[in-house]
């Protein structure tokens, strides 16, 4: 009960904050302003092309009200705070009663353009407009009655002086005139061929009209004649107005950022400077002061407040659609539009910088792989990259004509481009080369691509087209539950994806794309754009202003204020605290909402037995701050939501701890804590590693590892050098003989069976007997020998090359032939596995004397042939019985080739000899014979 009570709570904070986030716009708008109109010091309203925008401070801030219509509006006046006109293109007037809540279309059975409506009181107001069009209204604008005027020319201007008298501005430089409410009409020549723009009269006398070319008209007899003043410039001029206080004080605006002011009635006119370029079409006194207000171009609106002498920039835009948006960061990010238009800002949209090329088709989308490597797509198979932020750009060719509208790519060199008629293209070396592929030989317009990793990718098109490939190359249709089109793809985890498309769809698949279920909601609002922070937060931007937002995976949404009716066309999230959205008329937002920070450390055991043990983290203290815990391998029995759980681990091994804060914001990131759950310790059934060692030696021995154990190490006749507490642990053994190592595993859970290895430590050996043999010698063979010691291996040496070991080396005994007179040292070297003892010598006097009669012998009973030879010899003997054994070593006593000797054979055949100066030994039962033989 208690987790359920928690999880309502929960939900409905969630709930409650996001209804109180909002979206706030970074600039200005783009669209343009057209008229402006002061209800009090305090109210006024702005008409524009596709917005209407209000202040109720004066003019300090400004809010958008919904239009009525995708057409322009041309001209607004308000009779009070509530009842309102605007007239625009294509006929339309539409009506409030409300302060522009809502507005009321009024039929008047025209498509003409309106160019402006006016007030005279509550009941009467007039508008006119193209072809000579005058109308007028006796209920305050509920219906409307044709005037004849006598003419078709462009009416383009409307001023009032009282209910009686009234004057338009003609395109053709003409004026008209009524003194009886409109019920009557004169043209009144001024001597002026120019466009006249508008028109303003301070009394019943005195007026000014301003037009084309730099023309201002004044006249002083109620426009029975006009005189030309002398403006200053050739631009056109656009609109006039007066101080209502101060008749001496006007001002004039016009084209390329053209303001001009009069302090003497019009006398004179001063042009005033202005850094920017923009078109100004109208200005108004706000009510009975010295504070004037000029609307333009691009969504500009300037303010002074000394009657025209100075002028600030309240409002500006960028007068451009924007049409798909990315933000790598917080505040970098670029935007893409139409006329070929990308801008970057890198400050969160405080900024906005053109770097754009000179082309005028659309760019619909772009991908920037890092902050200053990215692509930009667009209509007729235009495709641009850049590496410097869009300072230059490298055009791609494509080989097609046709609009590219989804763009996707893994890093700087291998990415997809999809558009339309079915169109996708890839390349692996930065768009220099491209490969032209297929979906499923489908000739729907492709919207957009995703990829989940290197192989499974996703792809959107019109009438609820959608494709999955597990390879990259193969695309094969996957149904949907919707025919509506599918414009926009966003990952939600590794497995979930979302599609948005039109009619307020929403499709999520939770396998990779391999089956689509709808989300229902109550939106049918055609969606423009998606953007996930994590598996749980998500938006989606529509039009009309819209912004959802998800805190369960995009199972339910809820609608976020925006304060903008302006089509939203894409968004994008640079961290999980601030994303932006963009639109229609250089509509830029930015949503700020700091998600909790990553826990800096979860407090509580790592290394632990199965047991209950509590976890916590440090809370901020702000309001509405939560925690979300997950454990692996135990289970959480109280505390979720809180920032301290208890849990019970279930199953030893390496677990985990994960938590993140949650707010009204979304989801902070994630802090983890390795755990290392253990159980009683197991015995160890080897210890791996040399038994038989040498002192003085280092050793590396390792049992098995487990989590969470302790190895504690013990060897008698050595020292733990490294690795104590650990399975593996290196040894330097310094004793002798018979000794031992043990291991210990030691964790939370107590202490296991010691086990133990048997150690042999060796020393190098110590130096061998005397030598025992001959000190005297001949030039034939004597044996040697030293007293025999186990594993000891025995290396035997002759100086000078005085003698050749026959046999025995290796061991404590040798047969040596000796082969040259002198004195000469025989040595043997002790060796076991740990190292090389001392040597003993025996000096060997050797003399042809001692050995002539063996050599003659030899010569007798013994023949060689051919010697020298090639490796194939003839041995003959006569004379010699009881013949033992024939052998062949070569000068290092090892033996080459053994004949088995028959006693009615006296001729042996000995093939293959290597190279080298061999010894052949022939022994009879009581001699030995030795013969020098060559092998070349």
């Amino acid at each position: 009960m208690k987790r359920f009570i928690l999880l309502m709570l929960f939900c409905f904070s969630i709930q409650f904050f996001t209804q109180a986030q909002t979206w706030r716009r970074v600039g200005g708008w783009g669209n343009e302003f057209t008229g402006i109109s002061w209800v009090n010091d305090e109210v006024g309203y702005m008409s524009g092309n596709q917005v209407i925008l209000k202040t109720i401070d004066g003019g300090l801030s400004w809010s958008e009200q919904k239009a009525p219509t995708k057409n322009k509006m041309n001209g607004i006046d308000f009779f009070n705070e509530n009842v309102g006109l605007i007239a625009g293109d294509n006929g339309e007037v539409y009506r409030t009663t409300n302060a522009g809540v809502s507005w009321v279309l009024i039929a008047l059975n025209t498509e003409s353009s309106l160019r402006k409506v006016k007030f005279l009181n509550q009941n009467r107001a007039y508008i006119i407009g193209d072809n000579g069009e005058v109308y007028r209204s006796t209920n305050s604008g509920q219906s409307w009655a044709r005037q004849a005027v006598g003419t078709n020319v462009d009416l383009t201007g409307l001023t009032f002086v009282n209910v009686d008298t009234g004057y338009v501005s003609m395109a053709n430089g003409n004026v008209l005139r009524t003194v009886n409410q409109g019920n009557n009409w004169a043209i009144l020549n001024t001597g002026n061929a120019k466009k006249l723009n508008d028109i303003y009269f301070l009394n019943g006398r005195n007026g000014y009209a301003v037009g084309d070319g730099g023309a201002i008209l004044k006249t002083v007899d109620a426009g029975a004649n006009w005189g030309l003043v002398n403006s200053g410039t050739e631009r056109d001029l656009l609109g006039v107005s007066f101080n209502k206080s101060n008749s001496n004080l006007g001002v004039v605006v016009g084209k390329r950022a053209t303001l001009l002011r009069t302090t003497n009635g019009g006398l004179t006119f001063d042009g005033i400077n202005s850094n920017n370029t923009q078109d100004y079409l109208a200005a108004s006194f706000r009510a009975n002061s010295n504070i004037v207000f000029a609307v333009g171009t691009s969504g500009f609106v300037l303010a002074s407040t000394n009657s025209g002498g100075s002028w600030t920039v309240r409002l500006s835009g960028i007068d451009n659609d924007y049409f798909a948006t990315q933000f790598r960061t917080e505040n970098i990010g670029y935007f893409v539009g139409a006329d070929g238009k990308f801008f970057v800002t890198t400050n969160g949209g405080n900024s906005v910088l053109d770097r754009s090329r000179p082309l005028t088709v659309d760019f619909n989308n772009l991908f920037f792989t890092t902050n200053a490597y990215g692509y930009i797509i667009g209509n007729g198979g235009t495709a641009l990259r850049t590496s410097n932020t869009g300072g230059n750009w490298t055009s791609l060719n494509l080989n097609t004509n046709l609009d590219l509208r989804g763009i996707y790519f893994f890093n700087n060199n291998i990415g997809y481009i999809v558009g339309e008629n079915g169109f996708i293209s890839k390349t692996v070396n930065a768009g220099l080369n491209w490969e032209l592929g297929t979906v499923g030989n489908t000739t729907t317009n492709l919207n957009e691509i995703l990829f989940f990793d290197d192989s499974f990718g996703l792809l959107v098109g019109e009438n609820g087209y959608l494709s999955r490939t597990e390879d990259g190359q193969e695309w094969v249709q996957v149904a949907v539950p919707t025919s509506a089109s599918l414009v926009d793809l966003t990952l939600v985890d590794e497995n979930t994806a979302l599609a948005v498309g039109e009619g307020g769809t929403i499709i999520k698949t939770e396998d990779r794309g391999l089956t689509w279920r709808k989300i229902v909601t109550s939106f049918d609002t055609d969606f423009t754009g998606a953007d996930f922070l994590d598996e749980s937060v998500g938006f989606i931007s529509g039009k009309e202003g819209l912004i959802l937002k998800t805190a369960d995976g995009g199972e339910t949404w809820t609608k976020m204020p925006t304060g903008t009716f302006q089509d939203f066309t894409d968004l994008s999230f640079g961290s999980l605290s601030v994303g932006y959205a963009v639109g229609e008329q250089g509509t830029l937002f930015q949503y700020r909402c700091a998600v909790p920070d990553t826990p800096t450390l979860i407090f509580g055991e790592a290394n632990i037995c199965l047991s209950q043990q509590i976890y916590r983290v440090q809370s901020s203290g702000e309001s509405g701050e939560i925690f979300e815990w997950r454990v692996d391998g135990g289970t959480i029995l109280e505390g979720q939501g809180t920032n301290r759980i208890v849990v019970r681990w279930d199953i030893p091994g390496r677990n985990a701890v994960l938590v993140r804060g949650q707010n009204e914001c979304g989801n902070g990131g994630t802090k983890g804590l390795e755990v290392l759950v253990s159980v009683t310790p197991q015995n160890i059934p080897e210890i791996d590693g040399g038994g038989v060692v040498c002192s003085g030696s280092f050793v590396t021995y390792s049992v098995e590892d487990v989590p969470g154990t302790e190895f504690v190490w013990l060897a008698t006749g050595g020292l733990v050098r490294e690795g104590q507490g650990t399975a593996t642990a290196t040894i330097e053994w310094t004793g002798n003989g018979s000794q031992t190592l043990s291991v210990t595993p030691r964790n939370p859970c107590g202490s296991g069976t010691l086990f133990s290895k048997p150690i042999t430590i060796q020393n190098a050996p110590t130096a061998p007997s005397s030598i025992n043999g001959a000190e005297m010698a001949g030039l034939i063979a004597y044996d040697y020998e030293v007293v025999n010691i186990a594993d000891i291996n025995y290396t035997w040496s002759i100086s000078n090359n005085g003698g050749t070991v026959l046999e025995g080396q290796g061991t404590n005994k040798v047969r040596v032939k000796w082969e040259k007179e002198g004195s000469f040292d025989l040595t043997v070297t002790p060796m076991n596995s740990c190292n090389t003892g001392p040597a003993s010598t025996l000096k060997v006097d050797v003399n042809l004397i001692t050995s002539i009669e063996d050599e003659k012998l030899a010569e007798v009973f013994v023949q060689v042939y051919p010697n020298p030879s090639n490796g194939n010899i003839k041995i003959m003997t006569s004379g010699l019985s009881g013949i033992r054994e024939i052998s062949i070593v070569n000068s290092l006593g090892q033996v080459l080739q053994q004949v088995k000797p028959n006693q009615s054979v006296f001729e042996y055949n000995v093939n293959n000899l290597p190279k080298g100066l061999h010894t052949l030994i022939l022994r009879t039962r009581d001699h030995e014979f030795f013969k020098k033989v060559i092998v070349e």
